[in-house]
């Protein structure tokens, strides 16, 4: 009876221990931007064919300012240039968008300064075919003072 008790709270702490430390942030990513929340709407459609995506992108306090985003678009999506950005306080940003086959480029009028929370929101995007499974959206910036593209993050979608 001791030993099923002894092994019973040992296999609880470590469970626990084990989801507390995969639920805190990720001190590494904390001097570049990063995806915090993508968003599809309308949602969980697979035969809809123009489409809302929306991506939310926090811009580290740490890291220097942003000149230009880059997405890559999955096979099956078409991304239009009809691309709004703003800013955590609704205010637009100014930007030119650049669409290459499936690569958006979204280059700012000025440099995005750190601590800015944007929200990229792609409006009539065509999905070529029904979807089913995960669509990967491969997410790139440009910093000021830097010759470098820098991956932001892979924003993933999952349809039903």
């Amino acid at each position: 009876m001791k030993r099923i008790l002894f092994y019973t709270t040992a296999t609880l702490t470590l469970a626990v221990s084990i989801g507390t430390s995969i639920t805190q942030p990720v001190t590494a990513a904390s001097n570049f931007a990063r995806i915090t929340n993508f968003s599809e709407f309308p949602k969980n459609i697979r035969h809809w064919s123009t489409l809302r995506h929306t991506f939310k992108i926090a811009i580290s306090e740490q890291s220097n300012a942003v000149s230009q985003i880059v997405i890559e678009a999955p096979d099956n999506i078409v991304p239009n240039d009809s691309i709004d950005i703003s800013n955590q306080s609704k205010e637009k940003i100014k930007s030119t968008v650049n669409i290459d086959d499936k690569k958006a480029t979204l280059t700012f009028s000025e440099p995005v300064a750190p601590g800015t929370k944007l929200t990229v929101e792609m409006n009539q995007v065509r999905k070529l075919r029904a979807t089913r499974g995960e669509m990967l959206y491969k997410v790139y910036a440009n910093y000021v003072n830097s010759n470098q593209t820098v991956p932001v993050g892979i924003a993933r979608l999952r349809v039903r």
